[in-house]
């Protein structure tokens, strides 16, 4: 359970890392602004289905584990993700509402103004995200043999210091009454 719970989150830390990357890479590389932002929110799109997705399956195997911090974490992720899904679809309809690319409005317009506060929202979103996917990898990674040592240790301390139950004594075989003897014939006679 250990090893997919890890592989969830590497998943999802990576993806996170690499909508970024790819972000600026299709702003640098596009000659038009509108079309690399129609590729990075087509990216978005997806990564929106992951950054929900990875943070549930997570929590749902957490629950197994129940470390409440892990479990806290993992919840904000999840509602951060939905609020950067909405923050995005407001982007977008601004995007399609506007007669113009948003690029080309004067940088005082309210629509702009107005863009760029929900761009830079979803982009505050989308880090919180990426640092809550790294606590999740983290969380989930193997500890060194030192530390499993030293937890195994303190376990058996812990279960050395407690006291045993006391032992319910064995059962005494129940005392029989002397057998009755017949009394010795005395006078030599038989039957």
């Amino acid at each position: 359970m250990e090893a997919l719970q890890r592989l969830i989150a590497a998943l999802w830390l990576g993806s996170a890392f690499f909508l970024m990357l790819s972000a600026q890479a299709a702003f640098r590389a596009a000659g038009n602004t509108s079309l690399a932002a129609d590729v990075v929110g087509s990216m978005l799109t997806r990564w929106h289905y992951i950054a929900l997705a990875a943070p549930l399956a997570l929590f749902a195997l957490e629950l197994r584990r129940v470390r409440p911090l892990i479990l806290i974490v993992l919840f904000v992720a999840i509602v951060l993700a939905a609020g950067q899904s909405f923050v995005d679809l407001r982007i977008r309809s601004i995007r399609a509402s506007s007669p113009v690319s948003i690029s080309s409005l004067d940088r005082t317009d309210p629509v702009r103004r107005r863009f760029g506060a929900l761009h830079g929202l979803s982009m505050m979103l989308l880090l919180a995200q990426t640092l809550i996917a790294a606590t999740a990898v983290l969380a989930g990674s193997p500890r060194k043999p030192e530390a499993r040592i030293a937890v195994a240790d303190a376990r058996l301390e812990e279960v050395q210091r407690e006291p045993l139950p006391e032992q319910p004594a064995e059962p005494q075989p129940a005392e029989r009454p002397p057998l009755e003897q017949e009394p010795a014939d005395t006078t030599g006679g038989g039957p």
